[in-house]
C-alpha cells in the first residue's frame, strides 16, 4: 500500500560546530514520524517536514517546527497555519539555532498529543483539508 507521505525530512544542527544536515526517510512509518516529533528540542532538532511528493519544491510540505513543549504547524509555502483562536498576537520565537523562526502566539501548540493528532491526519491523507478541526 502506497503511503500518503513520500518522505520525511529531519533537520539536524550540531552544537559542536559541524554543519547542519537533513536526514531523509522515504515512506516513513507513523512510528518514525512520531519519534522524530517527540525528540524535537528547538535547537539541534528544530524541524520535521512531511512531503507528499518527491518534489523538494512542493508547496504542500507540512512543517512541524519547534520542540521543548512549543510547536508551530504550517504549510511550507501555502496559507495553512495552525491557529488557536484563544492565542495572542504577540510574536513568539521558536527554533533558537541558525536562522530561527518567529510566529504569533496564536500559532503555537503546547500539547504534544494535539501536535501528533494533527500531524497524523496529514500523514494519513497528505492533505490540509480538515486539519484545523483535528487539533
Amino acid at each position: 500500500m502506497k503511503r500518503a507521505i513520500h518522505h520525511m525530512a529531519v533537520v539536524r544542527y550540531f552544537l559542536d560546530g559541524r554543519p547542519w544536515d537533513v536526514v531523509q526517510v522515504i515512506e516513513p512509518a507513523w512510528e518514525e514520524v512520531e519519534h522524530a516529533i517527540r525528540r524535537m528540542d528547538n535547537v539541534s532538532l528544530p524541524l520535521v517536514q512531511l512531503n507528499p511528493t518527491a518534489d523538494e519544491e512542493n508547496e504542500d510540505v507540512f512543517n512541524v517546527l519547534g520542540g521543548d513543549g512549543r510547536w508551530a504547524l504550517f504549510q511550507i509555502m501555502g496559507s495553512w497555519h495552525f491557529e488557536n483562536p484563544e492565542g495572542g498576537e504577540e510574536e513568539v520565537t521558536l527554533w533558537e539555532s541558525d536562522q530561527g523562526y518567529s510566529c504569533k502566539a496564536r500559532n503555537i501548540l503546547t500539547d504534544i498529543e494535539a501536535v501528533l493528532r494533527i500531524t497524523r491526519q496529514f500523514y494519513r491523507t497528505g492533505s490540509y483539508e480538515g486539519l484545523s478541526e483535528v487539533g
